[in-house]
């Protein structure tokens, strides 16, 4: 490994970033029994240890298991601090580099899995819009993401760049709006509102709704969020007429599959 190029020299477990004893004792070109004596007698509080120093195993030419210690930033701090010299200096700097790059790389991955986008993905503003195609991932001059490039259609093809915290993920918002939609109506009353006269079945008429649960009121927006409700709500089987059994008559429904891991899911929540 080149000393000056550490891209390789630190890893990312369970969302922290670290190296190993192998690589330090490769880099800083020592024994690796050298390094392992060293960390083993460093003077520093048991509880720092544990958290900064794990003991793990690695495989040697023979095949055989060996000990290392994985160690996260402060520890390899702790550990290298007392390797001195101008070629040491120029490792550490390199090493510290390696570790600021990981932690941007970390930060990134955090950013795009928790809001569900990615260069291609759907997603919306947060406030509510149509929605949009992430065209581009904007970095700082730090290397954090700071902002999309983001792409919709509207007679034409419009492009604009927003803050990446400005948007979230269709599916999640979807996700969100669908829990909403379906806990109101089993805190309303599902008896209230349901027209089937099977058990197996919710039909809803969106107008009633809408006059008892203002807050949906009926729109395309929530005629496209109910097409694509599906499992763990209940599932978006078909729209037309349906005999009633509250009104005892034939009356337009939304009807969808009633399973019970939706009525937990929802009034759950």
């Amino acid at each position: 490994m080149n000393a000056l190029d550490l891209s390789q020299a630190v890893f990312i477990q369970n969302q922290q970033i670290k190296t190993d004893s192998k690589i330090v004792a490769d880099v800083f070109n020592k024994r690796h029994e050298q390094v392992l004596r060293k960390i083993e007698s460093l003077d520093c509080p048991n509880e720092f240890s544990q958290h900064n120093f794990m003991l793990a195993n690695y495989i040697d030419e023979q095949g055989k298991p060996r000990p290392m210690y994985e160690m996260t930033k402060d520890g390899w701090m702790f550990l290298v601090m007392g390797f001195t010299g101008e070629k040491a200096a120029q490792i550490k700097i390199a090493f510290i580099n390696a570790f600021n790059a990981m932690a941007t790389l970390l930060q990134n991955q955090q950013i795009t899995q928790q809001q569900g986008i990615a260069v291609g993905s759907k997603v919306r503003l947060n406030s509510g819009s149509p929605e949009l195609t992430i065209n581009r991932l904007i970095s700082n001059a730090e290397g954090l993401l700071e902002s999309v490039e983001v792409t919709w259609f509207s007679n034409r093809l419009h492009k604009s760049t927003l803050s990446i915290h400005a948007v979230v993920s269709a599916p999640a918002l979807q996700n969100n709006e669908l829990q909403q939609f379906w806990q109101s109506i089993y805190e309303y009353g599902l008896d209230k509102l349901n027209h089937s006269k099977y058990s197996h079945l919710i039909a809803i008429n969106l107008v009633h709704i809408s006059k008892v649960i203002p807050s949906f009121e009926k729109n395309h927006e929530l005629t496209n969020l109910l097409k694509n409700s599906a499992v763990p709500y209940p599932k978006f089987i078909k729209c037309g007429q349906v005999w009633s059994g509250l009104e005892t008559k034939n009356v337009k429904c939304w009807v969808f599959e009633n399973n019970s891991q939706a009525l937990l899911t929802t009034s759950g929540a």
